[in-house]
């Protein structure tokens, strides 16, 4: 089976039918054909290149992008699991009358420093969200 794409007002288009791509988009010959296994691998997704020519895979800066969250998702991932495990610490001293950050100063700023770290991530997240939504 064959993938056939071409460009229509500065975007990629796709088609698997030829008479399908004529009749809907109005488009007679593909710019670029490849086989459903290249369109596949490539993640089903084509852009117009900095040449104008038809490009497989997302644009440099959106797989960077999306590299980028899928790190900063892992990293917020794993400051959220060590405040979640000492927590115990904060309802322990809570429990007995003591502040934590009386107690115990390096554990207060470490869990000060995740939970500023994690909302760093999170403005980043949505940052990079927005870029994409406006692409």
């Amino acid at each position: 089976m064959k993938v056939y794409l071409a460009k229509k007002n500065g975007a990629v288009i796709f088609h698997t039918d030829l008479a399908a791509m004529k009749e809907l988009d109005g488009v007679s010959k593909p710019e670029k054909t490849v086989t459903i296994g290249e369109w596949e691998a490539a993640g089903s997704v084509a852009h117009v290149g900095a040449s104008g020519a038809i490009v497989l895979g997302e644009p440099s800066e959106v797989e960077a992008a999306r590299k980028e969250a899928g790190e900063l998702a892992a990293e917020e991932a794993a400051l959220q699991m060590e405040l979640d495990r000492t927590d115990w610490r904060v309802v322990r001293a809570a429990e007995r009358g003591q502040v934590l950050s009386e107690i115990d100063v390096p554990l207060h700023e470490r869990r000060e420093w995740c939970r500023d770290r994690i909302s760093e991530i999170r403005a980043r997240l949505a940052e990079l969200h927005l870029a994409a939504a406006a692409a």
